[in-house]
């Protein structure tokens, strides 16, 4: 395991020669379920660095969380249609989940395997949003968080530390900030060089934005095939509600 003294300092030097996207999430956020698999592709087809950076919306929910329903955050109709259809698209499941988890404990997770290296963090980012949205698993309990970090090759015992001696409180207060500082008040959130995008936006969108970064010339627009992502445009409000 990574040294437990660095999680008391700022995150890990994630510096590359590469121009840096920073990716800010909440792990209850459905529609950053949805660019995840996004700017996963993107970063394998574009040179750049995707920083995930979490955003606790919701730092005052309940430690067992709430009912979606009462919460008042249940999805219109054409709205779970978009969300199901966009994961179809990239090839994993969604379903509305029941209730909405504190977040909290599962970005402690995050940021234990951040610790570990780039590819173990982002193997283990996907792994609790697919938990939550594609495996109906309540990812506000600590079981259900220790069973993932066993599941991906990590302590549970370093991950119970870390919750008991808030070790990461101050690096995710710090990524707070640096999202409030920059204007980011909602899920999912990207900074592409400079750009700030609030929403989910469709990958021809952030492919266009990566290009403009990187100076590359404008391709031919292909049409789209059958189920391809839906376009964001399309009276689907596709940011999660602003912290509260």
């Amino acid at each position: 395991m990574a040294e437990r003294a660095q999680s008391d300092a700022a995150p890990p030097d994630e510096s590359t020669d590469r121009p840096r996207i920073l990716l800010f999430f909440d792990y209850a956020c459905p529609f950053c379920y949805i660019d995840h698999f996004r700017f996963k592709d993107l970063r394998r087809e574009f040179p750049v660095e995707v920083m995930l950076v979490p955003f606790e919306l919701r730092p005052d929910m309940p430690p067992d969380g709430v009912s979606i329903r009462e919460y008042g955050l249940t999805h219109p109709p054409h709205v779970e249609d978009y969300l199901r259809r966009n994961a179809q698209a990239a090839g994993v499941s969604y379903e509305e989940p029941d209730r909405l988890p504190a977040t909290h404990d599962a970005m402690v997770l995050g940021e234990v395997a951040r610790d570990e290296g780039e590819a173990r963090h982002w193997e283990v980012h996907e792994a609790i949003f697919r938990a939550y949205f594609g495996q109906g698993r309540d990812i506000g309990q600590r079981a259900v968080l220790l069973d993932l970090a066993e599941e991906h090759g990590l302590e549970r015992s370093e991950l119970a530390l870390a919750w008991d001696d808030g070790a990461y409180d101050s690096r995710l207060e710090a990524f707070s900030r640096l999202a409030l500082d920059i204007g980011v008040a909602a899920t999912p959130s990207a900074l592409v060089c400079g750009e700030l995008f609030v929403g989910s936006r469709p990958r021809r969108v952030l492919a266009s934005a990566i290009r403009r970064c990187l100076g590359i010339e404008e391709e031919a627009e292909v049409p789209a095939a059958p189920h391809a992502e839906t376009d964001a445009s399309q009276a689907v409000d596709t940011q999660h509600p602003a912290r509260r």
